[in-house]
């Protein structure tokens, strides 16, 4: 009786269900093994050369060597550019203040004549202007 119990589950007897997964196993365990390149004896069989693509490759030595140094010098003309802009607005300022003393002198004088100290003043700002003006225009770039 226990044994006419689990003889059948589900309607259909144990041994012919077993065999029926055998035989849907059995090819399954075959296809496996020739998609995987290697046969059940463990030999290989290859089929093609298996190159690393660019995409999943790391940059070699030369090139981290090369982006490294093009960073360093990037931030190396970042800093001179930062200390340009420093001396131009310092000058800037010191420009302004002699404009603004010129300016007071001269207000001072009215209607006179200008005399040579103030002649002279006024040269130096100009220079020192066009100075300044050439700071601005250039500007420090990498190669």
């Amino acid at each position: 009786m226990y044994l006419r119990r689990y003889a059948r589950i589900g309607g259909q007897p144990t041994l012919l269900r077993s065999l029926f997964c055998i035989s849907l196993a059995c090819p399954c365990v075959a296809l496996c093994f020739s998609q995987n390149g290697s046969s059940p004896g463990g030999a290989l069989e290859i089929d093609k050369a298996v190159l690393p693509t660019p995409i999943n490759q790391p940059p070699d030595a030369l090139a981290q060597v090369r982006h490294r140094q093009d960073r360093i010098t990037r931030q190396n003309f970042d800093a001179a550019n930062a200390l340009r802009q420093r001396q131009i607005a310092d000058e800037t300022m010191k420009l302004l203040i002699l404009a603004r003393d010129l300016k007071l002198q001269m207000d001072k004088l009215g209607n006179d004549p200008l005399p040579d100290k103030l002649m002279r003043e006024v040269e130096v700002i100009e220079e020192f202007a066009r100075d300044v003006q050439k700071k601005m225009t250039l500007t420090v770039r990498p190669g």
